[in-house]
């Protein structure tokens, strides 16, 4: 404790206490009275500068508008006249999300040229400096040369390193090895004759333990770990284009299996059909980017694996699903359907290119939001590409993708998906979202041959599937790296936290184990807050009164920036097969959109999906009005 002054009689100012109060008085007024001074003048200015920022604003809506009205389908939102406040956000909300990706796409076109002389200048000063010295030195005048000199510089710093072999796991066994209690805990879920309830064996291994060099005693808490939940659901099969994209997201968030918001490892995904001739096909998935972190980490996909990519090189990632499929035993002339989102589809184009030197028959692509323009895909591949046309991913490699090609090649699909007001532009690049266009495009092709296309896919998605899902990290011991390496804002500003949120629904009767996180996919920004929920019994939850309490939960999670939705995902031990899962976001006018999804594996009991869903099993559409979730919705508002 800080020892204290004892206490003194008050005895009066002393001589040099009057003069310092003298001068402070001649000194401190005319000192204040300028700081009053120039704080007024800038006061003014501020006040010049807002003036003029509405004006702009004002003039800028009213143009919008004019332009919006002279179009036949006004998007992203139909604009009133900017008369009000509320109308003017609207017609600049229209305006940004119209804007920002054309400007990316216009500057990733021009970068090349405009930051060549930097770049050249470098490689001049690597001549004498060695710490600049870093190839091209020249060819920097394209994006992927200017893409190549960065790459270089970063290396020579430790940064954007992805020279590493890969290693490569069955994601059961890296689990074994990184997450004993995931494992164990996983093999017992999937028992349909498993004890309960649930028990770590006492032999487990404690991997903190080892780490630590500790003895510990059993886990307080086995059924709190997180990841419980979330690594629990993996998917047995994948029917159609929607269900694609819903498996792209999976894997996503299984690259993350204790929720620590690192990224502990790649996930790619290889599922093989049998068909009734003996042939077999393949559906290999690759992950989008995992970490937005400048240094290179375990799992290889990441920023380092986008930026080698755009130098179109070949990144870990990319070698390191070649590898997998030889080790799944994909022989030659056997047909590979390669999908990806983001990231994943780069990846994807990457195999596809190399494919039939490396043995292998890519005759299929399915990719949403990615940059292919710069991608000469062979003549046997067929490729279909999703695209948001406010997104900004597939414009950041300075080329469009192509619309349509003739005899196979590329076919691109533009979309318009639905948004909200006061979104930001994460709402478009999210593997959700595309799985809502995807399942518009598979009930209403907007082109004969996208349906043709659609029909050469479907000896891929029939039934028969085995579902393998394979790890891949960088050689070398590397560590996780954060999804994101700064965070500017805090992850829940106001509203239940997630972690009371998780512990309250644990407390319902009949749950065994919840994971709330966030989803993070795309954008480094672009979050969608998810709750996965195992239960003894799947019934009470796909009502509405039994879903709205979490609803409330995870909509009061809203209030940071990034976030873009709430998903919910229910599965119960009573009934292996099922898996009940929404996905609830905002309309432009106010009312919540839920798309509820029922996927059924060949572990379900068709009396228990007769009687749980007697109006079937088809993916349904819901909305619901402003106010339906309760008062706590209000905190999710836009701003």
């Amino acid at each position: 404790m800080t020892p204290q002054s004892p206490p003194q009689l008050w005895r009066g100012r002393s001589a040099g206490g009057w003069a310092a109060l003298l001068a402070g008085l001649v000194v401190g007024a005319p000192l204040t009275l300028v700081v009053g001074v120039v704080l007024l003048a800038l006061g003014a200015v501020a006040a010049v500068v807002g003036t003029a920022g509405w004006l702009v604003g004002m003039a800028a809506a009213w143009v919008w508008y004019v332009v919006q009205r002279a179009r036949r389908v006004p998007y992203p939102f139909p604009s009133p006249p900017p008369t009000r406040r509320r109308a003017r956000r609207i017609a600049l909300s229209g305006l940004y999300l119209s804007l920002v990706p054309r400007t990316v796409g216009g500057a990733a076109r021009l970068a090349g040229w405009l930051l060549a002389p930097l770049a050249l200048g470098a490689g001049v000063a690597g001549l004498v400096f060695p710490r600049w010295r870093a190839r091209p030195y020249l060819a920097v005048f394209t994006l992927p040369g200017l893409l190549r000199k960065v790459v270089g510089l970063g290396r020579r710093r430790g940064l954007l390193r992805d020279g590493h072999d890969a290693r490569l796991l069955g994601y059961d066994e890296f689990l074994a090895q990184a997450f004993p209690l995931l494992h164990d805990f996983f093999t017992w879920w999937a028992d349909p004759d498993s004890r309960a309830p649930y028990r770590p064996p006492a032999t487990m291994a404690d991997s903190t333990a080892a780490r630590l060099g500790l003895r510990l005693g059993p886990a307080p808490d086995p059924l709190g770990a997180p990841g419980l939940a979330a690594g629990a659901m993996r998917r047995r099969a994948v029917r159609s284009l929607r269900e694609v994209f819903l498996s792209q997201r999976e894997i996503d968030d299984l690259c993350d299996p204790d929720l620590d918001d690192r990224a502990d490892v790649a996930v790619i995904r290889v599922i093989s059909r049998v068909e009734e001739s003996g042939r077999r096909r393949w559906i290999v998935q690759l992950p989008s980017t995992k970490s937005w972190h400048p240094r290179a980490g375990a799992a290889p996909n990441d920023l380092t694996a986008d930026l080698v990519i755009g130098t179109e090189r070949q990144a870990t990632i990319t070698r390191a699903a070649i590898a997998t499929m030889r080790a799944a035993g994909i022989r030659t002339g056997e047909p590979v359907l390669l999908t990806g989102f983001s990231l994943g589809g780069m990846v994807a184009a990457q195999i596809a290119v190399s494919a039939a030197a490396d043995g292998f028959a890519v005759t299929h692509l399915v990719v949403g939001g990615s940059p292919l323009g710069r991608f000469r895909l062979p003549s046997g591949v067929h490729a279909l590409s999703l695209e948001h046309v406010l997104d900004i991913v597939p414009r950041i490699d300075g080329r469009d993708n192509a619309v349509s090609s003739a005899a196979g090649g590329l076919l691109t699909v533009k979309a318009r998906p639905p948004l909200t007001v006061g979104f930001r532009l994460g709402a478009l690049h999210q593997s959700t979202a595309y799985a809502d266009t995807a399942a518009v495009v598979e009930a209403r092709p907007p082109d004969e041959r996208v349906a043709a296309f659609l029909r050469e896919l479907a000896p891929f998605l029939g039934p028969g599937q085995l579902v393998d899902d394979r790890a891949a990290l960088r050689a070398g011991d590397l560590p996780p790296r954060a999804a994101v390496p700064l965070y500017l804002r805090s992850t829940v500003e106001e509203g239940i936290t997630r972690l009371s949120l998780r512990q309250t629904v644990r407390r319902i009767p009949g749950v065994i184990a919840v994971d709330v996180y966030q989803s993070r996919s795309g954008f480094a920004t672009t979050v969608i807050w998810n709750a996965d929920i195992l239960a003894t019994a799947l019934a009470p939850w796909p009502s509405r009164r039994g879903r709205a309490a979490v609803y409330r939960g995870l909509l009061s999670l809203l209030g940071r920036r990034g976030a873009v939705g709430v998903h919910l995902r229910v599965q119960a031990k009573r009934t292996p097969g099922i898996t009940w899962e929404a996905t609830l976001q905002r309309a432009a006018d106010g009312r919540w959109r839920e798309t509820i999804d029922i996927t059924i594996d060949d572990r379900a009991d068709p009396a228990e999906v007769a009687r749980l869903f007697p109006g079937g099993t088809a993916p349904i559409e819901l909305l619901h009005p402003p106010r339906a979730f309760g008062p706590v919705v209000g905190v999710a508002s836009p701003r």
